[in-house]
């Protein structure tokens, strides 16, 4: 069998010009990838979205005519997915552009046109339920300098469906296009039915824009849509469970550095959820939304939730619930804010925080509430804290039932804030433990746990809770706490009582005892009257004389506190302490006195000489 060698040269020829065209296809389309991947990677773009007569749009109508694939478009889309900046602004920015471009250019073929925009449309939405939230910013609707007029590709090919109508709304909301969102609403039959895969609505992605953006596409929403619409789109929660109020306001709280003090009366935000208001919106944010707000966040919500009742003052006092439920949230570390606000001593927060409904009653993970938080606290705080508390109480801000509650709770551990605040005493510093002698206080103002507890058992704490089981408290502080809520005058009488039956009960345990209250007193005086007599004394000395006369007041000194400690220790008995002191003094004036009346005689005999 014979070979026609014209027919294989004719056939090599043939496959010579496929494989050229296919290296033409191949390069093209390379081409394309790459001037477009160059300039959706560039660092800085001067413009949100490139204009019509961009370079690289140029390039790409060129190419498209010659024949590149509008598969690549696809292509790199799905190469960009991993990085989030890249893809947003080629699927957002860059494809509807391009789209418009190509349509109005009469150099490409329709087919090839059709081809490009199903590339298009296929590419902006292949990712769009990824996205949290639509993409918006104050550029323009017009997109630089392109007319809806001359712009409307997407809806040019052999009509609309009703399902595409509602990809187009959606698109138009994600890039920004007002007069476009305008148009695709306008043909919608089901409004409040369109959402995307993670159950937004049209309301949700429009409360996602940006800045003014999301004020204009809500004003075209108002117009078109009935009130019937309206109200179902801001009642509907998407998928994770919120209302576009809610998605509009934690994207203003959650977005970078916020002064709480500064929020302005014409901010984008509080006039689009103003608008929200009208038509029945939500104004509380889930609770998974409030535990992941940091403090300061936290702050900036509730300053937004008071400039949103000074717009509306129909609402201040479903606000005011609202901020009172914010407050009594506890964030993930299970901190509530009224705890952190004593944690910090910061007494202004504390004070606010009580005025908006803070919960006394409240209790972190070791079962403490407010008044445990305050018994652990240093000095004069805790008593500060708990007097903010009794005013607000007086002024019916917080009832004395939730007073009492709190008063009388016990933590995880079963102690109540009074017993908290003694236990706190009974450790503090140095502990010095009970045993058999005289105690010397010569304090002459109540301390501040003193004074706390005293509150606490004015306000209904069980007298009972004075008394600590554990002998490791038994403690001078702790004992000297009660002598002084005995002796306290704002410590109601069965509480003074208990106080007292329970110092007597560890002066017997502990065979102790404090010094009266009068012989405490003349220690005092007459310290005072040697150290005033001394000082005289030494005035009238010969300084020549002067080394032996203080060697006598320091012994006389040295005896005095000697007898004393003696005393202190219980080695002593107070009447046998107080003779030799007075003794001592006594010696000790009389000595003084000999030494004065011999320089008295010395200067007599010299003035008689010089006669």
């Amino acid at each position: 069998m014979s070979i026609d060698s014209s027919v294989l040269v004719s056939n090599a020829n043939k496959l010579d010009k496929c494989i050229n065209k296919n290296e033409k296809q191949d390069k093209k389309d390379k081409q394309l990838y790459n001037i477009i991947e160059r300039k959706v990677k560039k660092e800085k773009h001067k413009h949100e979205k490139p204009r019509s007569r961009d370079g690289t749009l140029k390039e790409c109508k060129r190419l498209f005519k010659e024949g590149a694939s509008p598969e690549v478009l696809t292509k790199l889309e799905e190469s960009l997915r991993e990085q989030e900046k890249y893809h947003r602004y080629y699927v957002q920015c860059f494809l509807p552009v391009l789209g418009e471009v190509i349509e109005r250019s009469k150099r490409i073929s329709n087919e090839t046109k059709k081809q490009v925009i199903s590339e298009v449309t296929k590419s902006c939405f292949s990712r769009y339920s990824e996205q949290d939230s639509g993409y918006g910013s104050d550029f323009e609707d017009e997109i630089n300098g392109i007319s809806d007029s001359d712009s409307d590709f997407e809806d040019g090919i052999n009509g609309i469906s009703d399902s595409d109508n509602d990809v187009q709304l959606l698109n138009a909301i994600q890039n920004g296009n007002n007069r476009k969102f305008r148009k695709y609403l306008k043909d919608c039959t089901n409004i409040s039915g369109i959402t995307d895969e993670k159950g937004n609505n049209i309301l949700h992605l429009i409360a996602s824009l940006k800045k003014k953006q999301k004020l204009k596409f809500l004003d075209t929403l108002i117009k078109i849509a009935n009130e019937k619409n309206l109200v179902q789109l801001v009642d509907s929660e998407n998928q994770e469970g919120k209302t576009p109020f809610q998605v509009a306001l934690i994207n203003k709280i959650i977005k970078g550095k916020h002064d709480s003090h500064t929020i302005q009366d014409n901010d984008n935000t509080l006039k689009f959820l103003a608008k929200l208001l009208k038509y029945g919106a939500k104004l509380s944010l889930p609770t998974e939304d409030l535990e992941k707000l940091s403090k300061k966040q936290n702050e900036y919500y509730l300053k937004f939730l008071e400039k949103l009742a000074e717009r509306k003052p129909e609402i201040k006092t479903k606000v005011e619930e609202v901020i009172a439920h914010t407050i009594n949230t506890p964030d993930s570390n299970d901190n509530y804010q009224l705890h952190l606000a004593i944690k910090d001593k910061d007494e202004k927060s504390f004070k606010e925080l009580l005025k908006k409904g803070a919960d006394i009653n409240l209790k972190d993970a070791n079962g403490n509430n407010a008044l445990h938080h305050i018994a652990l606290l240093r000095g004069k705080q805790k008593v500060t804290c708990l007097k903010l508390i009794s005013a607000l109480v007086k002024e019916r801000k917080i009832s004395e039932d939730k007073l009492d509650e709190a008063i009388k709770a016990t933590n995880r551990q079963g102690n109540t804030p009074l017993e908290l605040a003694l236990k706190k005493k009974a450790e503090k510093k140095s502990i010095e433990y009970l045993s058999q002698e005289t105690i010397f206080d010569l304090a002459t103002n109540y301390d501040n746990t003193t004074k706390f507890c005293a509150a606490l058992l004015q306000n209904g704490a069980n007298p009972d809770s004075l008394w600590l089981e554990d002998p490791e408290l038994h403690t001078k502080k702790y004992y000297l706490t009660l002598r002084d809520l005995k002796d306290c005058s704002s410590t109601p009488q069965k509480a003074q009582e208990k106080a007292k039956e329970l110092k007597e009960k560890l002066e017997e345990k502990y065979h102790c005892g404090t010094a009266s209250k009068k012989c405490q007193s003349g220690i005092k005086k007459l310290g005072s009257g040697v150290k005033k007599g001394a000082s005289v004394v030494w005035k009238c000395i010969d300084p020549g004389r002067r080394a032996s006369v203080l060697l006598a007041i320091t012994v006389a000194t040295t005896i005095i506190t000697m007898v004393t400690l003696s005393c202190f220790q219980g080695q002593i008995a107070i009447g046998a302490a107080l003779p030799i002191i007075a003794i001592t003094g006594v010696l000790t004036t009389q000595q003084s006195k000999k030494y004065k009346d011999r320089q008295i005689n010395r200067s007599i005999q010299k003035a008689q000489l010089l006669k």
